[in-house]
């Protein structure tokens, strides 16, 4: 009860603060919103996660690699618009799936730089920089 009464005292204390912040202000449904950099990372990443379970799931191996670059595409404008631990090492993953183990490393190290002791990091680093297998996997294209 208490944390309910001082929450609604500070939301009515802070209340005309914010209302004449954003009475001049555009808001979202004027148009004008602009996103961080942060908020297009997260919604770009988020597109990336959705395209790269897709991949896992399809059967057909065209389908299956055209998923696999959307979602490369996607998880590298995340990182480009905010580099973040997540963005990086699904996109090492990603890569790993396409077979470009060069460019997997460079986002697995990018991933163990910023958290040194994970073991996902870890991992992705260690298969990129395994010799390639004669049935790895090859990108739609064969690029």
């Amino acid at each position: 009860m208490k944390k309910l009464a001082a929450f609604a005292l500070a939301t009515l204390m802070t209340t005309p603060a914010l209302f004449a912040q954003f009475a001049s202000t555009p808001t979202e449904s004027m148009g004008s919103h602009m996103k961080t950099p942060e908020e297009k990372a997260m919604l770009e990443y988020g597109h990336g996660v959705k395209d790269r379970q897709k991949a896992e799931k399809e059967q057909d191996h065209e389908k299956k690699m055209k998923l696999y670059l959307r979602a490369k595409d996607e998880f590298s404008k995340s990182v480009g618009y905010y580099g973040h631990y997540d963005g990086y090492l699904a996109l090492g993953q990603v890569y790993l799936a396409l077979g470009q183990r060069e460019s997997a490393l460079d986002a697995c190290s990018d991933a163990l730089g910023m958290k040194p002791n994970s073991e996902e990091a870890k991992s992705c680093a260690q298969e990129a920089q395994k010799k390639p297998e004669s049935t790895e996997a090859k990108p739609a294209g064969g690029q």
